[in-house]
């Protein structure tokens, strides 16, 4: 599938990311800034970066590339952000929901999405974008401009594209401020580590004893608790939902012809972004000593025992803070030789990096001069639990927190030589070949540092990785006859830690001109992370009691289990087989519709091989990693495999080995269907399309081990939805066109709640219209998202409450809103906020007589469909387009003076 420019800017987003979101094929949930904290694998994502997750396999199973090479990894090197890629450069994104190693080599096991920019654009373009949410919060702005120029030996482009966006905070919302839920048909959730706290223990007696608000804990007496009751703190209180961000981006693009043969290129994309988000701060069980001097003060419960408050130190140091940045590069150069009439050779480099920095900032930790703090008896060294929280001195909170930096730094260099042209002339045509090899060089390293009162230390090892790896591919595309084609490509790929050879084979046949069937079958593959081989692990000595072990002897059995990082893993590994049909009726022209089954066997999968309770109670399947009575070499060699080893017991003790680093024992099948269709017909009334997009999910089935029961995960919590769909018509009549799409996502369960909650189906409704100037191509439009402002479906549940969307459903801000935008001179909206954008876009292209001042491009196109013929419009009045860039420029800087205004 492919979404050309236009239809990009009928989806109304303005971000690369929103517009994959549209696709139904993509899942969310995996990787971007709505699940930087409390998703799985979520402190991964450390600059707020987004991703694609194509199949819900996971974003590291999805290639991304822009111009059809790689992009270097982000955060712990387990995704490729997008949201690094400028979508006002963007002329068009392909998307292959299909295993592509034997084409593009590791990762390409849920599909490829290649992001195409446009390298050969002329004139000059202007957008602007300016968006806002009508219940408050996430005020938006944009804005890019591109130059091209083309003369007869060749081209250049040059873009710089600008975004910023204010946070979303969750007082802004009333379901998330308040995890009280009961009013709306659900549980409270919220946490009984509050402000005041609640006293839960008395020396060894458990208690509870609610501290009253509204004193300074100076003057409270043991009657003024509040027996059998207990605060409860709302668990978002402080936190934002969404960060601010800023992004710059810049993108150079040209090409020169040095002879008739021989063209040389360079493509460069650039940027850096910004992001400030705050989370709200921990709390924790606290132990107050008879020594504390407000507890002296207030004479509460002395000579009892300690008194254990279940207390949270938001009001007392605010909220954490997050602060990141992501910096990095794209860039190729090369020559492109012609051999003869139908050979070329592309020899190219490209270097690519990302480095993110990360700093928590204002983190409780509890430590030494807290302990002493909590039991200190001099006012001015103690700390106040007995009140609303601000009622300790600064200096004493000074030793509360911690700050935590983290730094990644990922680089990959690419050398690649490839030919492609007519092989030999069969009866029905060429028989094209397309060879080529490659050297990729990667490399990861990170850092993370804990920065207290006392001291910097490092606390996360991990050893820089690094690998090179060489392949070679061919391909060949075969017209057996007018009707029937056979594609077949083979790559090889190798390097020190792996050797993968895989293949795939594509047919193509049209049965009659209105039907045409097509399969393909092919392997896939997915090498390990450096995190998942050279991260930290470790083992523990410790004795398991008869009630665990069956076969304990003498009442217990001696374990060492290890856990952590491994570094013997092998490559994922996957077999993908596709069959669908494209049919276009005569009878009804205009309409196209396809179909596509695919099965996808993911085995080999990296992951937790389970525990050894599970071990103990039925090995089967995990023989690999659980050794009962093992030599002394074993336990010594095992021992030695990981960096530390600490326990209960010694040695020479040990009965039984169980091996819990990750391993390549985990499997995943995957069926389901694609279904798109497009009408597009045209009457008196105007030209109209009517499109749908629709992914099912048939089976969905992971197995930990060889042998477990499968468990089918579907439409549950952190796991895909069965049916998703978009559908939608549009509608044009020179100079206006509009378009209204649908979005469905099917029913899930919140089964990590007790008893387990139903979520209803959720189905929201687009807009867009728009206005044209005149023939050569300026817009102004008017995009909203959830058009009826409905509320998410998923109010009831703890999951939405501790972060944005934390299932791969999008369960979207908790609020009622809309959120407004204005674009081209593309001012854009948001995806999570159901939004309100509008639009402008100038196009002039230069004349002898008038040059260009500034200009944008857009044309009406249905929403999903690339189908729609384009009509641009265009400018007449000059000096507008004029006013609005200067205005748009100006807009940007204040915007982004007050966005630094807010970040430490």
């Amino acid at each position: 599938m492919s979404l050309d420019r236009a239809a990009i800017d009928a989806t109304g987003r303005g971000t690369v990311q929103d517009v994959l979101s549209t696709l139904p094929q993509n899942l969310p949930g995996s990787q971007s800034e709505t699940t930087q904290i409390g998703a799985p694998n979520d402190r991964r994502n450390i600059a707020f970066g987004s991703a694609v997750d194509l199949r819900g396999l996971g974003a590291d199973a999805t290639l991304t590339l822009v111009n059809g090479r790689r992009m270097a990894p982000a955060g712990f090197g387990n995704f490729v952000d997008i949201a690094s890629i400028p979508l006002s450069a963007v002329a068009r994104i392909e998307v292959l929901a299909d295993g592509a190693s034997a084409t593009y080599g590791s990762d390409a096991v849920g599909g490829v999405v290649n992001v195409i920019l446009d390298t050969h654009f002329e004139g000059a373009t202007s957008r602007m974008r300016l968006g806002g949410d009508d219940e408050g919060g996430m005020g938006e702005f944009a804005a890019a401009q591109l130059i091209g120029a083309s003369w007869s030996t060749g081209n250049l482009m040059l873009g710089y594209d600008y975004r910023a966006r204010d946070h979303l905070a969750a007082a802004d919302r009333a379901r998330a401020a308040d995890s009280d839920l009961r009013r709306y048909g659900g549980s409270n959730f919220s946490r009984t580590l509050a402000s005041p706290g609640n006293i839960i223990a008395i020396g060894a007696s458990p208690v509870a004893l609610a501290i009253p608000a509204g004193q300074d804990g100076r003057s409270l007496a043991e009657s003024d608790l509040v027996a059998g009751a207990l605060n409860l703190q709302p668990i978002n209180e402080g936190a934002y939902l969404l960060p601010d961000q800023s992004a710059h981006a810049i993108v150079l693009s040209g090409r020169q012809t040095l002879t008739a043969r021989i063209d040389v290129f360079v493509d460069v994309l650039a940027g850096v972004r910004d992001a400030y988000s705050e989370r709200a701060q921990l709390g924790a069980n606290i132990v107050i000593p008879e020594t504390n001097y407000y507890r002296q003060l207030n004479d509460l419960f002395l000579g009892e025992g300690p008194l254990v408050m279940a207390y949270w130190f938001g009001n007392d140091l605010g909220p954490m803070r997050y602060t990141s940045s992501s910096e990095g590069h794209n860039a190729a150069a090369g020559i492109d030789i012609s051999l003869g009439d139908s050979w070329r050779l592309e020899l190219a480099l490209m270097d690519a990096s990302v480095e993110e920095r990360l700093l928590v900032a204002n983190a409780y930790e509890l430590s030494a001069p807290v302990l002493a703090a909590f039991a200190s008896g001099d006012a001015s060294a103690a700390f106040n639990p007995f009140a609303g929280g601000g009622a300790t001195p600064a200096s004493v909170l000074a030793n509360f927190t911690t700050d935590q930096r983290t730094r990644t730094h990922s680089r990959l260099t690419t050398w690649s030589a490839k030919a492609d042209g007519v092989l030999f002339e069969l009866p029905a045509g060429d028989l094209r070949l397309a060879i080529g090899a490659e050297r990729r060089n990667e490399q990861f390293d990170i850092t993370r540092e804990l920065v207290r009162a006392t001291g910097t230390s490092n606390f996360f090892i991990q050893a820089p990785g690094e690998r090179t790896i060489d392949a070679t591919f061919a391909e060949i595309l075969a017209p057996f006859s007018d009707a029937l084609s056979l594609s077949a490509s083979l790559r090889h790929e190798t390097s020190d830690d792996f050797d993968a050879t895989t293949p795939k084979i594509g047919l193509s046949w049209e049965i009659v001109p209105e039907l045409t069937l097509r399969a393909t079958w092919g392997q896939s593959f997915k090498v390990a992370q450096f995190q998942q081989t050279l991260g930290s692990s470790g083992g523990t000595l410790a004795s398991a009691p008869a009630a665990l072990d069956p076969l304990a002897t003498d009442g217990s059995t001696g374990v060492l289990i290890l856990a952590g990082a491994n570094p013997g893993l092998a490559p994922e590994e996957a077999e993908t087989w596709t069959a669908g049909f494209s049919l276009q009726p005569r009878a009804l022209e205009g309409l196209r519709i396809d179909a596509t089954y695919f099965d996808i066997d993911f085995a080999n999968r990296i992951g937790a091989p389970g525990n050894i309770l599970t071990a103990f109670r039925d090995p089967t399947g995990l023989e690999s990693v659980f050794t009962r009575n093992p030599t002394l070499e074993q336990i010594e060699a095992a021992a030695a495999s990981v960096a530390s080893v600490s326990g209960t017991i010694t040695l020479a003790q040990v009965e039984a080995i169980f091996d819990g680093r990750l391993s390549n024992l985990a499997s995943l099948r995957v069926r389901g269907i694609d279904v798109s269709a497009a009408y597009a017909f045209d009457n008196a009334w105007g030209d109209w399309t009517v499109n749908l997009a629709a992914n099912g999910l048939l089976q969905y089935e992971n197995r930990t081990v060889p042998g477990s029961a499968p468990l089918d995960t579907r439409n549950t919590i952190f796991n895909p939805i069965d049916w998703r769909a978009r559908a939608g018509v549009s509608w044009r009549l020179a100079p206006w066109s509009a378009g209204v799409s649908a979005i469905y996502t099917n029913a899930y369960s919140d089964n990590l709640s007790a008893p387990a909650r139903e979520i209803e189906s959720a189905l929201t409704f687009d807009a867009r219209a728009a206005f044209g100037f005149d023939a050569r191509g300026s817009e102004i439009s008017l995009s909203v998202q959830n058009l009826t402002d409905d509320d998410p479906p998923s109010p009831t549940i703890r999951w939405a409450m501790a972060s944005i969307p934390k299932t791969r459903r999008p369960l979207a801000v908790p609020s009622r809103s809309k959120f407004a935008s204005a674009g081209e001179h593309s001012w854009p909206s948001i995806r999570r906020a159901p939004s309100l954008s509008h639009s402008c876009s100038m196009r002039v292209r230069p004349t002898p007589r008038r040059p260009a001042l500034c200009f944008g491009r857009t044309a009406p196109a249905p929403i999903l469909c690339a189908n729609m013929r384009q009509s641009p419009v265009a400018l007449r009045s000059p000096p507008i387009c004029k006013r609005l860039c200067a205005w748009g420029i100006m807009m940007a800087a204040l915007r982004f003076r007050q966005m630094d205004a807010h970040w430490p």
